[in-house]
């Protein structure tokens, strides 16, 4: 894939915000597309061929030979020879191409759901390390369905937003459904030439609702930025629901009416027909979404509560194995077990705990 455009930028300094490099001009790269540009699946789809299928099986029988638990995982005990480099390509293109892909063909059909897990989880070695959903330090988690967590809501009524940490995948072991995404840059580029002022804004800290995975002593919230331009990429980070939910705490800034103003008008663009992109999702799809590159959302297929757990998606947290550069105020690092410090994801508590004990 092509790597982005640089784009023209220049420093600004408001008072209600730290000094940081502003793009003042469209942001021209393959990240910065409208809906009508992804018709061909072929920009954004990997299928699997019959020879990567056998890889699978044959990782998947060396793990269950060896007893290999989960979290023990890497790439070197999940040997995919062929498989691998295109799972790296498709890792690249989440970087360098439109910011999310999907992978099509894993046979789910023929496994029961821990040999599910354990293939979503070796073939996600391939693009980076999965990162804690929670303080309990769970790194494979469960996304619940939005039918049964919003009363029946579709697809085009479900919050898009971005994720934990570099990549979000998903991958419904049972259900198809219904996903859609928004291209970050696109909306940046459209709120840049409808009121630059209100881009000002998009760099400024807004606080973020942590959903009660604090660790003692530190604020319930987070305060961030929604954009950042750095090292010639634009990163975008958007959950108005947390946003929102957050103005209850003292400390968090208060949104005033340009505030309000910009997050309607983010609103409103990733409902337009020109920037949201939706697409089908069958059994066994891999989603991966590049979480600063798209805004995003997914429905599986039923309309009702889904009572069985086995139903949900499965989701990890990545963070990419070569992934951008990004300045110190938009992510941070988290630890976890048996593995390396991630960007963005919860801190366990223990293990947090555990390295207080030993300093």
């Amino acid at each position: 894939m092509a790597e982005a455009v640089r784009c023209g930028s220049a420093p600004v300094d408001s008072g209600w915000r730290p000094a940081v490099d502003v793009l003042r001009e469209p942001c021209r790269s393959p990240a910065a597309w409208l809906a009508a540009d992804l018709v061909d699946p072929v920009a954004w789809t990997v299928e699997l061929a019959p020879s990567h299928l056998e890889e699978l099986e044959s990782a998947l029988r060396e793990t269950r030979k060896y007893g290999i638990v989960l979290l023990k995982i890497t790439r070197d005990r999940f040997r995919l020879p062929t498989l691998g480099r295109v799972l790296e390509r498709v890792a690249r293109s989440l970087e360098h191409g439109p910011g999310f892909a999907v992978i099509k063909g894993v046979p789910v059909e023929r496994y029961d759901e821990a040999e599910i897990s354990t293939i979503f989880w070796g073939m996600a070695q391939y693009l980076g390390f999965p990162v804690s959903q929670d303080s309990f330090g769970r790194k494979l988690g469960r996304l619940p369905s939005a039918a049964a967590s919003r009363g029946g809501r579709c697809a085009a009524d479900v919050e898009l937003r971005t994720g934990g940490s570099d990549v979000t995948a998903l991958l419904g072991p049972r259900l198809g459904g219904q996903s859609s995404v928004v291209s970050s840059a696109a909306l940046y580029n459209e709120v840049l030439r409808r009121n630059p002022m209100l881009v000002e804004r998009m760099y400024g800290r807004f606080g973020f609702d942590r959903g009660g995975e604090q660790l003692p002593g530190e604020p319930p919230y987070r305060s961030l930025p929604l954009v950042r331009w750095y090292d010639g990429k634009l990163s975008f980070r958007y959950r108005r629901g947390d946003v929102e939910s957050a103005q209850r705490f003292p400390g968090v800034r208060r949104l005033g009416h340009a505030d309000r103003q910009l997050l309607d008008l983010i609103d409103g663009l990733a409902a337009a027909a020109e920037f949201r992109f939706s697409f089908g999702v069958d059994p066994g799809d891999i989603q991966l979404f590049n979480n600063y590159a798209v805004l995003h959302s997914h429905v599986q297929q039923r309309c009702h509560a889904v009572s069985d757990a086995g139903d949900h998606a499965l989701q990890l947290w990545l963070t990419l194995h070569d992934g951008r550069s990004l300045p110190p105020d938009f992510t941070w690092r988290t630890p976890g077990y048996g593995g390396p410090h991630g960007r963005g994801g919860v801190a366990p508590r223990d293990v947090v705990d555990e390295q207080r004990l030993r300093a």
